[in-house]
Order: structure tokens, then C-alpha cells, then sequence
């Protein structure tokens, strides 16, 4: 097939040093690796574009899959192009890969390997096998095809071009779902990005699965105790997600398919969702730390997901600014508040900017009251500091602090109406 050969392969990713899939054979054949192939994206958007003359190729890195030790392939491009040319990255042992560098431009190698799933949702236990079993382990038959570097044949088990042609998006077996429920966020994202449908087999795939959940952990459960697949990766997962240009249309998916009954029944059904993450990302809050606050429990979901302490802190600090002014809402007290009582009382509330902000992106029923804390009354000090007290003869202590806050107060409501 004309498509694949290497003037035309270097021609369409332009990224790539000239001559540079040549090297990576010749650098194969040295160690004695019998089989060294394109996998992943580039080939997908390859066939993509040539029948689709308008898509466009995303180029990240280069995907290659060896029959062979992948450390061993290093050393030896390393030999061949030299230390300054090949950095190395990352080494995973487990997994038989290795993350480099050539030129600067990202180069993914991995040994090829079979996954065994033992318990459903956790991570594969793996081992050496060829190019052909490797393909059979991945996510869908749009991803599951290479083109070997020997001849240029393209490697494709799973109809992936048919696929390409239909704009569909298949599962490679029944089971996948189960083994790996991460791989229904990535179905959306592609899905979104390439503009191809999810077939209705697929689509009962995920549906069925959910729903009769086959998982040993449940929503709930200890979060501590959630399997990879439903907590750290699925986080990953969802950070891609949210770092795509089509995270709009990847979310729609989700909840058009059913799918984020795995994440959480409230994010599902959630009608607003989409516009108050908008709100947020205009606020630099990250659109995921927007989408967790928006479940029925969000520093449970926290927890789960593996966030990072700045993004529990931010969410905790949400739920004790809300909690409190649920609290409130009944009394109408709250209407005679100046602004300087409105001040003690959200300063007194552990809470950053950012916590602050989850909650107006929410269009909270005291929004007016955040925006004017945030925006104005908490910058306003006061006008007497305390060497100024001292002077005009106060004594130095607790009555110095309290006097200035007093004033600051006074600023505060002397400038400011609500």
C-alpha cells in the first residue's frame, strides 16, 4: 500500500528528523529485534487523513512496539546517534518500556507484551509476546493497527481500517469494559476528536457492564479500596479529557451514553454541568477540580480519584463555605448584614480564593456576597496601623489588634454598600 512507506510517513508527520525510521530499523537489526512497528495515533491519523483530507495530524510522540528488550534497543540508538542526540526519560521494568528523546521530539518504546486481567478493574499483569498479541490487548480497532518497519505492511487484526472508512469506534472484544473501565473515557475523547460514532455494540458494552456492575468494589466502598481502573486511572483519564480542545462534546458523550454513573449519579444527571466547568476554566480553576465538587460528595469522589492536596484543599474549602451558608438561608437575618459582618464571618470560614470561586461558578444564591468579598471588602485594610496607635499612646498588646480590625471594619462599611 503506497500510503506506507517512508518518504510519505515523514512527509505527514514533518516533526520527525529526516531518516530518522530508517535509523530505528537499523538500530532493531543491530540488537537482533525481529519485528519493529508504528503503532497508535500516527498510524490511525495517517489512514485518517488519506481519506479524509482535512483532518489534521496531531503529532505528541512516536509510538513503537519491538520484539525485543527495550533497554537494550536504547542502548544501542544511543550508540548509534550518540548521548547528546537520545535522552532517556523514563524506564518502566513492569511494563517493558522506555520513554526518550530524539532531537528533542518524544519517542515511545515498548516491548511487545500480552495483559492478563486477574481481577477486573485493577492493573494487567503482563508478559512478553509479539507484535500481533500486543495489538490484541489495546482499546479499540481504530488503535489496534502498525505498520512494520521491515516491508511497510500495515498490521491490522481488527478491521481498523473498515473502521476509519465507517467513522466508527469499536471495542476489540466483549470484555473490555470490565477488564478496564478507563477505557470508556477514552472512547469519548476519541470519539469527540475524530468525529466517529461508537458503535451500538459498544455502547450496550458499556451500558451492560455499568449496570450490572461486575467489580468487586463498589460507590461507596472504602475509596481507598477502589481498583486502579476506578480511581488513579480513571483520573488520569479524565485529566486528558479535560485537557482536550473537544472536552465538551467528550462530556456530552459520557452522559448521553449513561457512562458517568461509574464516576458519580449526580455528575449523570446533572443538566447545568457544562456551563458551570465553562465558568470555572474562565476563572482558572482546573475544569476537573470544577467537575468533582459537582458530584453528591465531592471530598469522598476526592479521595477516590487520588486529587492532590491543592485540589482538596481548594474542594473542601467549597464544602465548608456552602455548608455554612446553607446554614443561613432559612434566616433572613443575613439581609441587614452589613459588609463588614459579612466579612468576619467569610473570613472565619477556612477557605482560599479558589474555594470561593467553585462555589459563584455554581451561581450560589449569595453570589452577590462572595463576588463583593472577593472582589473588594477583603482588600480594604485599615487606616491606622499599629505603630500609629502606639505613638498616639496605646499600649502594646491584644488591644492594639483589636482596634485596627475595628477600623478596618469601619473602612469597610463606610465605602461599601451592598
Amino acid at each position: 500500500m503506497e500510503l506506507f512507506n517512508q518518504t510519505r510517513i515523514e512527509k505527514e508527520i514533518k516533526e520527525l528528523p529526516s531518516g530518522i525510521l530508517t535509523i530505528l530499523l537499523d538500530a532493531a537489526k543491530s540488537v537482533n529485534i525481529n519485528s519493529i512497528a508504528i503503532v497508535g495515533g500516527i498510524v490511525r491519523d495517517i489512514i485518517t487523513k488519506s481519506k479524509y483530507k482535512d483532518h489534521k495530524i496531531s503529532f505528541n510522540d512516536l509510538d513503537l512496539i519491538i520484539e525485543g528488550d527495550s533497554t537494550n534497543y536504547v542502548k544501542e540508538l544511543k550508540r548509534i546517534l550518540g548521548k547528546n542526540r537520545v535522552k532517556v526519560i523514563r524506564n518502566n521494568t513492569t511494563y517493558k518500556t522506555s520513554e526518550i528523546t530524539i532531537d528533542g521530539i518524544k519517542v515511545d518504546i515498548a516491548s511487545a507484551r500480552e495483559e492478563s486481567y486477574p481481577i477486573p478493574g485493577e492493573n494487567p499483569v503482563v508478559k512478553s509476546s509479539s507484535i500481533k498479541n500486543d495489538l490484541i490487548r489495546r482499546d479499540f480497532n481504530i488503535n489496534a493497527m502498525a505498520i512494520e518497519l521491515k516491508e511497510y505492511k500495515l498490521i491490522d487484526l481488527f478491521y481498523g481500517l473498515d473502521a476509519i472508512s465507517n467513522m466508527r469506534i469499536d471495542f476489540l472484544h466483549d470484555l473490555s469494559v470490565l477488564e478496564d473501565p478507563t477505557r470508556i473515557i477514552r472512547a469519548s475523547r476519541y470519539s469527540s476528536k475524530l468525529g466517529f460514532n461508537l458503535s451500538n455494540k459498544s455502547l450496550r458494552q458499556i451500558q451492560d457492564t455499568i449496570n450490572s456492575w461486575p467489580w468487586d468494589w463498589h460507590i461507596g466502598d472504602n475509596p481507598d479500596l477502589a481498583p486502579s481502573a476506578l480511581s488513579i486511572r480513571l483520573r488520569m483519564e479524565l485529566q486528558l479529557l479535560f485537557e482536550s480542545n473537544d472536552w465538551k462534546n467528550a462530556l456530552k458523550n459520557l452522559q448521553e451514553w449513561g457512562a458517568l454513573k461509574i464516576i458519580d449519579s449526580k455528575l449523570q444527571n446533572d443538566n447545568s454541568l457544562f456551563e458551570k466547568i465553562i465558568i470555572a476554566k474562565k476563572s482558572n480553576i482546573e475544569p476537573l477540580t470544577a467537575f468533582i465538587y459537582e458530584a453528591e460528595n465531592p471530598l469522598y469522589l476526592a479521595d477516590r480519584l487520588k486529587l492532590s492536596q491543592k485540589q482538596k484543599k481548594i474542594i473542601e474549602g467549597a464544602c465548608q463555605l456552602n455548608q455554612y451558608l446553607n446554614n443561613i438561608k432559612s434566616s433572613k437575618l443575613y439581609e441587614s448584614w452589613p459588609p463588614s459582618k459579612w466579612t468576619n464571618v467569610l473570613e472565619g470560614i477556612d477557605a482560599n480564593e479558589s474555594s470561593f470561586l467553585l462555589e459563584i461558578c455554581r451561581n450560589n444564591p449569595f453570589k452577590k456576597y462572595l463576588v463583593c468579598w472577593l472582589n473588594n471588602w477583603r482588600h480594604i485594610e485599615s487606616p491606622i496601623k499599629g505603630d500609629e496607635l502606639i505613638n498616639q499612646g496605646w499600649d502594646s498588646g491584644p488591644d492594639i489588634g483589636i482596634e485596627i480590625k475595628r477600623q478596618r471594619m469601619k473602612s469597610i462599611d463606610e465605602k461599601n454598600i451592598i
